[in-house]
């Protein structure tokens, strides 16, 4: 077999889909699979795509639906917005016994992509596809070959490599692991898949939960300057770097960021809610930098027939209709949802990070909302992406700590 290449998984590239993980698994029938997901026996049946973006719209874009086909020797699993395919409680599972899985996640509104390979129940080598050279598992150098030839390079000469567009190489390489090419063809349904109601429970939290957070990839520096600042001032430094970027987004005297952060001032930290205002207002630039449509009168993401003006009120028209020629996704006569250009995306787009770091200034542990708040400073992806701040920060961090 030719050697799988970034080319063959050009398509992914305009792909509808924003969020989804693949997961190939060797070793596993399709029903077996579902099983170790933890899809029960009584929920597994065929699912079509109406089902799938019903459920998409019950679980507010989190979905928790497992869809299974097969492809030769190996078992495929696709979530549409999910991602439970990357945890490695999940993929331990799935490769106990002796069998073997890789698993790819696209989420553009994460910090990273993700891509795992796992056998025999153990997680052989991980990364995020933006940063290929911060790679953890029991061997986390074995694919470093293939890496190098598809372009995600393990060893870079520069310091901080972030490599934009990775999620086809990142495909290709699972690829290479499977003898599988995906396609969305293969997800032509009805499929075999269900709801997982009975996940692999999480492992037992041990050591530093933020040991492994992106910020500590990207800038070491700057998260020990965070470390070891009191928890007074990671959380004013919190709080401030929220401020500046609202400043930045031209929206510091919005009165629900205002609000926000002056209770974080005030030390009244919480959860943010999901009705709350600033879980409203998230969701606003969210819908602004999407293209999905939020209910005006439930502030509720809308997936009715109002959404699609060229639906009759009783049909709902599949959003994962593929042409068969192409392999891609197409609507014949309209788009589901207006979808913004890039323009329209980089305009909102400070709105949006600006509105999350104040969520983020506002969690109850002071040294998580300075890593999270801090994150889109040193994440070369991210609109508000400024080394020189963050470097002056750390200096500030660690003057005031001494």
């Amino acid at each position: 077999m030719r050697k799988i290449m970034p080319a063959d998984y050009a398509w992914e590239d305009d792909w509808a889909e924003e969020i989804y993980t693949v997961t190939f698994v060797r070793g596993l029938d399709e029903r077996e699979t579902l099983r170790r997901f933890g899809v029960a026996d009584d929920n597994i049946h065929p699912v079509d795509d109406e089902e799938v973006m019903e459920r998409i719209e019950e679980t507010d874009g989190c979905c928790d639906m497992v869809l299974v086909t097969r492809a030769g020797d190996w078992t495929i699993a696709f979530e549409y917005s999910g991602w439970e395919g990357t945890r490695p409680e999940t993929l331990r599972e799935l490769t106990r016994d002796g069998g073997e899985a890789v698993s790819v996640m696209r989420h553009n509104y994460a910090a990273s992509h993700d891509f795992e390979h796992a056998a025999d129940g153990r997680i052989r080598t991980a990364f995020r596809p933006q940063t290929p050279q911060e790679r953890w598992g029991s061997h986390p150098d074995a694919l470093n070959e293939d890496m190098r030839e598809l372009g995600l390079e393990p060893e870079p000469d520069e310091e901080y490599q972030y490599l934009s567009g990775s999620v086809p190489a990142a495909l290709a390489l699972a690829s290479r692991i499977s003898g599988v090419l995906f396609t969305p063809a293969l997800l032509d349904g009805p499929l075999l898949g269900g709801v997982i109601t009975d996940a692999v429970p999480d492992d037992p939290r041990e050591g530093d939960p933020l040991a492994r957070h992106a910020l500590r990839a990207f800038n070491r520096e700057l998260a020990e300057a965070i470390d070891n600042a009191s928890p007074d001032l990671q959380r004013r430094a919190a709080v401030a770097e929220a401020r500046r970027q609202c400043e930045l987004a031209g929206v510091a005297d919005h009165p629900v960021l205002a609000a926000a952060l002056a209770s974080a001032e005030r030390g009244e930290t919480r959860p943010v809610g999901h009705d709350s205002p600033l879980a409203e207002l998230i969701r606003g630039y969210e819908s602004e930098l999407t293209g999905h449509p939020i209910d005006g009168a439930t502030g509720e993401w809308m997936a009715g027939p109002s959404a699609d003006p060229h639906r009759s009120p009783n049909v709902r028209r599949s959003i994962f209709s593929i042409d068969t020629a192409t392999g891609m996704p197409a609507c014949p006569s309209c788009r589901w949802h207006h979808r913004p250009d890039e323009a329209e995306r980089e305009a909102v787009r400070p709105r949006w990070q600006a509105g999350r770091s104040v969520r983020h200034a506002l969690s109850p542990d002071a040294r998580r909302a300075a890593y999270n708040t801090h994150f889109p400073l040193v994440h070369g992806g991210q609109i508000m992406a400024d080394p020189d701040h963050a470097t002056a920060v750390a200096a500030t961090l660690r003057a005031a700590s001494a």
